[in-house]
This record gives structure tokens, C-alpha cells and sequence, in this order.
């Protein structure tokens, strides 16, 4: 009878850690993690409360090896220990005056200054329309209510390399008129204003971060378009920033005081505690990165440069593809993500013919509720070192990237410059799960806009050249397909290179899905109209190798 009543304790606080994470009313015993909407990241902030709330240290894997609510609950009372959990890191910044910097800053101030002139990083960005009636000076006040909140929103980058936080660094907010006769015709001029926006270079020596353009199209017709210099912001905290944007004006607008949350921590608290958490984890990467390749060499079809500009190759998975490889990782207790990494190794692996790969991809480094309140670079870049040898089947090496993959996100506190030293070209997958942007309080909407940063372009480091291999890009939307995209270096691949990878990838993930537990198919190396191709990678024509176009750049 104790047993059980100590079960039914722990499922319900369990529960209540559930009901946290995942933002759903209610849970049950038998209820599945991922099956209610979790993921990598939700399992990491579980794995977090687990710790601080019942006292047991915890890792994402819980989650993976025990979906159900009555599992976890059972393991936890079978591991449950007196000790009670270490306290949280206090806040505070660095000595001298000086900014707490997140890992991935660190990394971005060291690269910014390696080569001369000064490189940037360029902004992170989003425009919304908003078909409500908008006031601008409004609109200014409750962003710089937002920025005097946030300490990241006010660095400085001095032409030194230090990084300082101002008393007051005002946003740049400024208005556009949509011109034409007709709806149609101002809607296609606010996108190519938009799109000119977009292709504005920023600094974080000259500043200001946070950037705003009004573009209006009819009286109670508007797109805002947004921007802030990656160097203290990430795709993350755009979501808190449209929210936190949307109470102030809300509060502004009807004559009343904005009232925020305090934030549970500051920006420099987050810093330290991700920091102290480096030691720990530094074991596990000095294991995973002995002997790991610096590249992916060879990469048919790339071409030696010394200069970066991305670009897109964009194109869709379908609903019904992505469904079934949603439903193939939830029958391997992984998730899309991890179907989709599988995917792509499996097709870096035809590609290049090699077996031992490494393969970076970005999570939100949020693991603990409080922290998805902070506006920063908080982001974390997970090194996945994945082996793709011997003559797998899909359900298996999907396995192989769930077993990386969580031992990733367990020690995904770690210092990415000593990483990207060891490892500095890997292949990317950027796997975005989240909503559509909007503004709240307001009528509103995702207004289209691009990624790129078509004037931005790169040196590579001194005496170097350029070996990044392209990215992946995938985007889940509402109507269950993915936008996904193929990004590379303009200067050292073709655009058919990257059309020919994004075909290759639909390809193949259909053939996975299709007999997922039989040993993994090449890839079609019948010639295809305009190329020339060889088994397991492809050739490009000559005329390929010629074409050109202008350099572009696509920024996190």
C-alpha cells in the first residue's frame, strides 16, 4: 500500500512538471511524452525539473527510453536520493564592467575579429502584418520599454573586441509608404520595401541592434518589419520579444502602465550557469571529437574559395512524407528531427562516400522554465558525430542519431569555440518546430520575408579556405508539410549542386519510409538531364561549373 501511495505521489508531481513543459491541461499515466507535443528541448527542460523540483538528477534520455508519465514516475521513485539539489548560480556579470557572454557569443566574438576587416554576423529577423490600426511612437516607446528590460538588447561592441552593456541604446523605427492603385499592387510593393529592409547591413561596433520599419499599405493595413544583431539575440527570443512587445503596446495604448513579469533571472545568470556547467561536460566532448574529421572532404562539387555567401535552394515536403517520417520516429521513440538527421546522413553519406560524419545542429540552450523568458544568444550548437557505416536500415540508423542525439542534448553546455576549433566545417541541419510569428493584442499575421542577406559575404580565416559542406534547413507548418531548404556557400557550389541534394533528399526519404527496416537503397544514380553522374555521388558538367550568380548570405 506505501508503494503505491508513493507512486501516486511521484505521477502527480511528475504530472504537474508535464503539464509545465508541454503546456497541456491535463495528463494521465499512460499519456506519451512526444505524442503530446515533446520534443529534444521539452525533454531537456524535464530532465531539468526533475532535478531541482523532485530531487533526482536526470537526464533528456529519460523521456526517449520511458515515453509514459507512469514509467518515468516509477524510475524516479526507484532513483530517488536525500541529497537535495544543487543551487541555482547567482546573478551577476562579469568582473571589470564588462557583458557575460553565452557560448555561442564567445565563438562570434572570436570569429568577428580573426580576420580584417572586422567580419558580421548579420540580424536575426521577422515581419508580421498587422491589418489593425497602428501607432508608430507607440510602437517606439514599448520597444524601448523592452530594450531597457533586456541587458542583451544593449551591448556594445567597441572596435577593441569589448563587450559592454550601455544605459540606453534607442531602437532605429522608421516608416515606409506602400505605393499603388489597387490591394494587390501595394502588397507587391510593401514586399519588395520589406525585401530592401532585409538586405540592409547592420554592426554591432556601430549599432543599434533593434531595427524597425514600418511599411504602411492602407490605414488599418501595416507590415512591421523586425530585426536585431545576432551577436545578442537568437531565433529563440523572437517569440519573447513580439510578446513582450505586444503586452507593452497593448498597456500604452489604453493609457495604463505596462506591467511585465520580472524576469526569473538575468541575462548574466543564465551565462553562469551555463558556464559551470562546461567542466562537467567537457569529458564527454574531449571522447565524441577524439579523430573526428574537420570537414567533409571530398564533397563532389565544391570548389576551392576563400570568401562565404549563402544561399537557398528551396523546396517541400510534403504532408503525407512528413507524416511518415513523424510516424517512423515515434515507433523508434525519437523524434522528426531525428528522422530527418537520419535522412541527410544517410544522403551525406552517398554523396561523399564517407562513413564517419559530423553534423552541427542549433537547439534553443533553454533548459529550465525560467529561461524561455530571456531575450539573448542563448542558443547551443550540438556536434553530432554519427556513424553511418555498414549497410543499415533506416529504423536503425535512426536509432544511431537517437542515441547521438540525446547524449548531445544531456551535455549540451559546453564551450562551442573549443568545439568549432576541433571541428570547424561540419554539415548543419536547422530544424525550426515553432509557430508562425504574430504580434500580439493585434490582428496579425507571418508576412513574407527573406532569410537571406544577399550584400553580407565572408572571408575565410587567413592562409584558409572555405570546406563548409551545404545545410539543411526544415521548417514544420501548420498543414503538416516542411518548408525545407538546401543552404551553401554561393562562391564554392552551383545551384544545381544544392537542386540535386534537395532532390537526392525527397528521394531517399521516400524509399526509407516505404520499407524502413530493410537495409538502406544508394541513391538513384540513373543520368538525369543535364548532368553526368557516378554511383553513390554525382558529377557536375561542365556548364555547371561555370554559372554564376550574386552572392547572398541567410543568418539564423
Amino acid at each position: 500500500m506505501e508503494d503505491r501511495v508513493t507512486a501516486q505521489s511521484t505521477e502527480t508531481e511528475l504530472g504537474a512538471l508535464w503539464r509545465q513543459v508541454l503546456r497541456v491541461p491535463e495528463v494521465a499515466p499512460g499519456d506519451n511524452f512526444f505524442e503530446l507535443g515533446g520534443d529534444s528541448f521539452r525533454a531537456a527542460q524535464l530532465a531539468t525539473l526533475i532535478g531541482e523540483r523532485l530531487g533526482v538528477p536526470a537526464t533528456p534520455a529519460l523521456a526517449f527510453d520511458r515515453p509514459e508519465l507512469a514509467g518515468q514516475a516509477r524510475w524516479i521513485d526507484g532513483a530517488r536520493r536525500p541529497a537535495a539539489p544543487p543551487p541555482a548560480a547567482a546573478a551577476g556579470g562579469e568582473e571589470g564592467g564588462g557583458a557575460a557572454l553565452s557560448t555561442q557569443q564567445e565563438e562570434f566574438l572570436e570569429w568577428m575579429f580573426s580576420g580584417d576587416p572586422v567580419r558580421d554576423i548579420g540580424s536575426c529577423a521577422t515581419a508580421v502584418r498587422i491589418r489593425d490600426a497602428l501607432d508608430v511612437p507607440l510602437l517606439t516607446r514599448a520597444l524601448e520599454t523592452v530594450i531597457a528590460r533586456h541587458d542583451p538588447l544593449r551591448t556594445v561592441v567597441t572596435a577593441s573586441g569589448q563587450v559592454l552593456i550601455a544605459d540606453e541604446l534607442p531602437p532605429e523605427v522608421d516608416e515606409a509608404e506602400a505605393r499603388g492603385d489597387t490591394p494587390e499592387e501595394r502588397e507587391r510593393d510593401a514586399e519588395r520595401i520589406v525585401w530592401h529592409e532585409r538586405m540592409r547591413l547592420d554592426s554591432a561596433l556601430r549599432g543599434p541592434l533593434v531595427r524597425a520599419l514600418v511599411v504602411r499599405l492602407d490605414e488599418d493595413d501595416h507590415v512591421l518589419a523586425l530585426a536585431v544583431h545576432h551577436f545578442a539575440f537568437d531565433g529563440f527570443s523572437l517569440g519573447v520579444l513580439l510578446r513582450e512587445l505586444g503586452i507593452a503596446y497593448s498597456a500604452l495604448r489604453t493609457g495604463h502602465p505596462v506591467r511585465l513579469r520580472p524576469l526569473p533571472m538575468t541575462y548574466a545568470a543564465y551565462c553562469e550557469f551555463a558556464r559551470a556547467r562546461w567542466p562537467a561536460n567537457r569529458p564527454y566532448w574531449d571522447r565524441v571529437l577524439d579523430g573526428a574529421p574537420r570537414d567533409l572532404t571530398p564533397f563532389p562539387g565544391r570548389r576551392d574559395t576563400t570568401l562565404f555567401s549563402r544561399r537557398r535552394h528551396a523546396f517541400e515536403i510534403d504532408a503525407d512524407l512528413a507524416r511518415r517520417l513523424r510516424e517512423t520516429a515515434q515507433s523508434r521513440g525519437a523524434t522528426t528531427f531525428m528522422a530527418v538527421a537520419a535522412c541527410w546522413t544517410w544522403l551525406l553519406r552517398q554523396w561523399t562516400g564517407l562513413t564517419d560524419l559530423v553534423v552541427m545542429s542549433p537547439v534553443p540552450g533553454r533548459t529550465a522554465p525560467e529561461h524561455e523568458a530571456l531575450i539573448g544568444c542563448l542558443v547551443q550548437s550540438l556536434v553530432l558525430r554519427l556513424d553511418a557505416s555498414g549497410e543499415p536500415a533506416y529504423t536503425e540508423l535512426v536509432e544511431r542519431v537517437r542515441e547521438v542525439s540525446v547524449g548531445a542534448v544531456a551535455h549540451q553546455f559546453h564551450s562551442y569555440l573549443e568545439t568549432r576549433m576541433r571541428v570547424p566545417f561540419p554539415s548543419r541541419i536547422h530544424y525550426e518546430s515553432f509557430g508562425a510569428p504574430h504580434f500580439p493584442g493585434l490582428l496579425s499575421e507571418a508576412f513574407p520575408f527573406p532569410r537571406e542577406q544577399e550584400r553580407l559575404e565572408w572571408a575565410a580565416n587567413p592562409g584558409e579556405l572555405d570546406l563548409s559542406a551545404p545545410e539543411l534547413i526544415v521548417e514544420e507548418q501548420r498543414d503538416g508539410s516542411m518548408l525545407a531548404a538546401v543552404v551553401y556557400n554561393h562562391y564554392g557550389y552551383d545551384p544545381a549542386t544544392a537542386a540535386e541534394l534537395a532532390e537526392a533528399f525527397q528521394r531517399y526519404a521516400r524509399l526509407a519510409v516505404e520499407d524502413p527496416d530493410e537495409p538502406l537503397p544508394g541513391l538513384d544514380t540513373s543520368p538525369r538531364s543535364g548532368t553526368a553522374e557516378s554511383p553513390g555521388m554525382v558529377e557536375r558538367s561542365a556548364e555547371a561549373e561555370d554559372s554564376g550568380t550574386a552572392p547572398g548570405e541567410e543568418t539564423s
